[in-house]
């Protein structure tokens, strides 16, 4: 953390963003100096949070050999790991949240939590999950449904629906990245919650076994390109208000999304393009 211009408190944060995004930013708070939280707050969203992993475990399993998966899944997590390392390095280079301060830590007492204190937060996670399952998560499949059958003139999940004339329109970004226009839609939609994606892949390529349809339509090279940009892309809404709300600052709230995006195309895009030049498309 010192080599990031952090001290060592900002370990916890990005640790908590391996789970969950939202809390690991409003943990923040804790955090000595606009500096500290800052930084933290902007590198959080390169965490492999659970909601990618749900959405990783789906497309290894149908890409790669059960000896294999494990390893690609490691992979991911040290691109993580050295993302969140390269961010950070580049924000201490470009003083971004101000100047590092001395770091004075205060050791407070810690105790052992109750029984009824765990049980209590484990209910808020679990009824905070089924809220945005219940609200988000639906909401967003029945978007992508309605996109992908309208209009009915058109065969459903085809080019000529809404959802293929959005990612049509989105081809030119995403094409140089082996992303389909299919991918690109439930990408879009992953910026709402990231375990819409599954639902929005399963809409697009559903009538049959999903598995062999993706298989189908996926080459392994393009589905890694894919991981790797959904790894790396824009945090979901509700990092992005936790970000604002933590940081007072629209600049810094939009700086987090332009950092995602940009870093999430060009890692995609070399990952792609030299995969394509040693012959493994």
């Amino acid at each position: 953390m010192h080599r990031l211009g952090l001290d060592g408190k900002a370990f916890i944060n990005l640790l908590l963003g391996y789970g969950y995004n939202v809390p690991a930013v409003m943990g923040t708070r804790i955090l000595a100096g606009r500096y500290n939280r800052v930084v933290t707050m902007l590198l959080i969203p390169f965490t492999l949070c659970s909601a990618r992993l749900q959405v990783f475990i789906f497309l290894v399993g149908i890409f790669f050999a059960p000896a294999t998966a494990p390893w690609v899944i490691l992979a991911l997590y040290l691109v993580s790991f050295a993302a969140v390392i390269a961010m950070g390095l580049l924000l201490r280079l470009f003083r971004i949240g101000g100047w590092p301060e001395p770091f004075i830590m205060e050791t407070p007492p810690y105790r052992l939590p109750t029984l009824r204190s765990v049980a209590l937060r484990s209910w808020q996670e679990v009824k905070d999950f089924l809220y945005r399952a219940a609200t988000l998560i639906v909401f967003g499949v029945m978007v992508v449904w309605l996109l992908t059958h309208f209009p009915m003139n058109q065969p459903p999940a085809s080019a000529g629906t809404w959802a293929g004339q959005l990612g049509q329109a989105f081809s030119p970004l995403f094409a140089p990245l082996g992303i389909a226009w299919q991918e690109t839609v439930a990408l879009l939609f992953g910026f709402i919650a990231k375990e819409i994606v599954i639902g929005a892949l399963a809409v697009i390529y559903g009538g049959g076994d999903l598995t062999a349809r993706i298989a189908a339509q996926i080459s392994p090279l393009q589905a890694l390109s894919f991981m790797l940009f959904m790894l790396l892309y824009t945090p979901c809404i509700a990092t992005l208000a936790a970000i604002r709300a933590e940081s007072r600052s629209s600049r810094i709230t939009l700086l987090s999304l332009a950092l995602s995006l940009v870093s999430a195309w060009l890692a995609s895009l070399v990952f792609y393009q030299t995969g394509l030049l040693l012959g493994f498309g």
